[in-house]
């Protein structure tokens, strides 16, 4: 029986990354066990570092999400358990909800940014916006983690009464409830659990840049991804935005930024992203600091259409 051709994939470059970001975290993690005392210049210098940093985390996770990391699946999945781990979230929420996010985009459940005729005042959505906006995606992931890891006579039912009013809702959930999977994000919550509580015990004085750390990536990552879509068009899965980036920071963050290439190419590896987004014709919409920063106009009028 013939194999299947393998994809032309950056296997060794994505190793090298994964490796260098474990390192650097757990360093960072440990601070005060592995380092000890510095000035509070340099702290600010590597929470800085470690902002830009936790998304290209991200992106390489994304990248395993889609299996886009190796030609083999036990390392895709390997490798990105070990780095959502990392990043505080089990493998198996980040992919479920990012791939019915490829799925559901800009419909009910996946647009975060129009006013909704519900019934909910425009003051209260607004500041379930901003919270999304801000620390959303991470917090919902980080936490959703250990929620889904109770028993399923719990967690089913709560999740069928508070979290499946549209159909993106109801799908991650149909697939994240299944018991192969939740065993495994039982065992990845426990390490998730081990990891930070070791960190934050052994942390001493250095607490506070643990704890910084994990809001600067939350922030970051929540801020930077419905930058995304901000305003776009509605019932369309593809519908995104290719921002511009200076190229180091389009490579910092495996060139997340061609958006609207990746929606529509998914199975394309980060590095190929550019060269893609020339032969498809595809254009760059705006800046990507433009973009986010429109994102603090707040909430928009929901289109005619939807």
């Amino acid at each position: 029986m013939s194999r299947a051709p393998l994809r032309d994939l950056p296997v060794s470059t994505n190793r090298r990354i994964a490796v260098l970001l474990c390192v650097f975290f757990i360093i960072l993690y440990f601070w005060n066990f592995l380092v000890g005392s510095v000035s509070f210049a340099v702290e600010v210098l590597v929470l800085s570092v470690s902002a830009f940093l936790s998304y290209t985390l991200w992106a390489l996770i994304h990248e395993c999400v889609h299996g886009n990391f190796s030609n083999s699946r036990n390392e895709n999945r390997f490798a990105g358990r070990i780095l959502c781990i990392l990043f505080g979230t089990p493998f198996q929420v980040a992919r479920t909800a990012h791939l019915v996010h490829h799925k559901f985009n800009r419909s009910e459940g996946e647009r975060i940014e129009f006013l909704e005729k519900n019934g909910i005042s425009k003051t209260r959505q607004s500041v379930v916006y901003y919270g999304k906006l801000f620390y959303g995606t991470y917090f919902l992931e980080a936490v959703g983690g250990f929620l889904l890891s109770l028993p399923l006579s719990i967690s089913v039912p709560f999740a069928e009464r508070y979290f499946c009013r549209f159909p993106a809702h109801k799908a991650f959930f149909k697939q994240i409830q299944k018991p192969e999977i939740v065993r495994e994000l039982r065992i990845d919550s426990f390490c998730i659990l081990v990891l930070y509580g070791s960190a934050f015990y052994l942390c001493g004085s250095s607490f506070w840049i643990l704890t910084a750390v994990l809001v600067l990536r939350g922030s970051v990552v929540s801020f930077l991804d419905h930058s995304y879509h901000y305003g776009k068009e509605v019932d369309d899965p593809n519908s995104s935005y290719n921002l511009g980036l200076p190229k180091f920071l389009s490579f910092l963050f495996l060139n997340f930024n061609y958006h609207r290439v990746h929606h529509r190419f998914p199975g394309c590896p980060w590095n190929r992203l550019p060269s893609q987004f020339d032969k498809s014709g595809d254009f760059i919409d705006l800046p990507l600091w433009r973009q986010s920063l429109r994102q603090l106009r707040g909430l928009l009028p929901l289109p005619e259409k939807s």
